[in-house]
């Protein structure tokens, strides 16, 4: 169970990995991996205008849907308890800019091979989220375990994905992160209201 921050923790943590096994496997080319958004695949530019770095992985998430494996469970669960839960799959493209195809295909390699090595994301490996204060809060519980696993994308969906980015197409892989099971807030319960009956007593005449 986690809280409602976990899928921006889970992208984060995706990133965090990536760019961690990068630093030790690139050959000092200075890899990086970041979270990107609809504007920053069409224009290859980051939000203050500066353009991406080369070369780099995009990490682009395009769809959130519930696991229809685990809901039935979760609502067995929630049902014994009174917290609401709702299991989630985060969908997500991983994508290389690059100077050439060469290129391209080399580094979305080496990113298949650190996800499929390291498909399991516990512990430490979940990673807090940072707020605009400067603080950080953590939405993951003890236990929570996320696995990162290839997405079934057909060929036709991800050309019309990008038609619709209106951008040129760009050669992808489709993973998707489960389960990240977002747990609602236990409202209280309100006590029982009792009923008492009046009657009326009789004054002996």
């Amino acid at each position: 169970m986690a809280g409602f921050q976990a899928l921006d923790a889970a992208g984060l943590s995706i990133v965090a990995l990536l760019n961690r096994r990068f630093g030790e496997r690139d050959g000092g080319v200075g890899l990086a991996a970041m979270l990107a958004n609809t504007r920053q695949l069409k224009t290859m530019a980051l939000n203050n205008g500066q353009i991406i770095q080369q070369p780099s992985i995009s990490v682009f998430c395009y769809r959130v849907s519930v696991d229809r494996e685990t809901r039935p469970g979760w609502s067995a669960v929630a049902n014994g308890d009174g917290i609401p839960r709702i299991p989630l799959r985060l969908h997500f493209l991983i994508g290389a800019f690059a100077a050439t195809v060469e290129e391209e295909l080399l580094w979305l390699g080496l990113s298949a091979q650190i996800l499929e090595a390291e498909s399991i994301l516990t512990g430490p490996l979940l990673l807090p989220v940072p707020l605009p204060n400067g603080t950080t809060v953590n939405p993951w519980r003890a236990g929570d375990v996320l696995q990162v696993v290839t997405d079934d994308l057909a060929v036709d969906s991800m050309s019309e994905a990008f038609q619709s980015l209106n951008t040129d197409y760009r050669l992808q892989l489709p993973y998707l992160v489960r389960v990240i099971c977002i747990d609602g807030v236990q409202e209280p319960v309100a006590p029982p209201v009792g009923t008492v009956a009046a009657r009326a007593i009789r004054t002996p005449i």
